[in-house]
């Protein structure tokens, strides 16, 4: 069984979906950026979050925050 799965939804009819097992990375890009966010474990288990910001629709950008999710979550309340 996947770690991971990831869903895609846009305006077609058909949804797709993804699974990962050491990780995931997806991207949402438009013509003015795009945020890339990727997932997966560390040596400890815990769920680590990389989330980078590209100023076109890349698939590589800056990292503008990489930590646990729960130092996300810190973050953003």
């Amino acid at each position: 069984m996947s770690k991971f799965y990831g869903q895609v939804f846009g305006s077609a009819k058909t949804n797709a979906s993804r699974r990962g097992n050491q990780n995931i990375t997806v991207s949402a890009q438009s013509w003015d950026g795009s945020l890339i966010t990727e997932l997966y474990y560390d040596d400890n288990g815990k769920l680590n979050v990389r989330l980078e910001h590209a100023e076109s629709s890349g698939i590589c950008g800056r990292t503008v925050f990489h930590g646990t999710m729960e130092e996300l979550l810190v973050k953003l309340a």
